[in-house]
């Protein structure tokens, strides 16, 4: 267990703890990834209640994931004015497996809650374990959306019999 104190430290420690425990894998096959149509909706929640033409963030965030340009120009070559349309879908997929994939080279398990945190704040972030307090509640809720639109899927798909 670790030694945390009480603190400003303990919800570093605990996002440590978090990590290390998210990052235990059974020996044998990789897990599979979150389901990804249903975690870009949850961002897209989070981040703007599901608008694309959302206003402009205060650092110059665009769209219905509210990309900045840097992460933008990293998987498109499209007008960043594009951030407002359903061809954010597209990058936002990119984006996606680009954290994914960075997790994973660093021995990070891609889990709902790690590729939204790295979504939020950086791969590094979530590297190194120091993953801000805004950041954790961030995942938190979009891994809190998941689940809620699961069970709401699996309600829907229900076939109830009555007697």
């Amino acid at each position: 267990m670790l030694n945390c104190g009480l603190h400003s430290g303990f919800r570093q420690c605990r996002a440590l703890f978090l990590v290390s425990c998210l990052t235990t894998v059974a020996a044998g096959a990789a897990p599979a990834l979150p389901d990804q149509s249903a975690f870009l909706h949850a961002i897209r929640l989070v981040e703007s209640g599901d608008c694309y033409d959302s206003p402009r963030g205060r650092c110059g965030e665009l769209g219905a994931y509210q990309f900045r340009l840097m992460v933008w120009r990293q998987h498109t070559t499209a007008p960043f004015s594009q951030a407002r349309t359903r061809f954010a879908d597209t990058v936002a997929a990119r984006h996606y497996s680009w954290i994914t994939q960075r997790l994973r080279a660093n021995g990070i398990e891609p889990t709902s809650w790690n590729i939204a945190a790295a979504w939020n704040s950086g791969v590094s972030s979530v590297v190194s374990g120091a993953i801000p307090a805004a950041t954790q509640d961030y995942a938190t809720r979009v891994v809190n959306l998941m689940e809620r639109d699961g069970a709401y899927q699996v309600a829907l798909n229900t076939k109830f019999q009555f007697r």
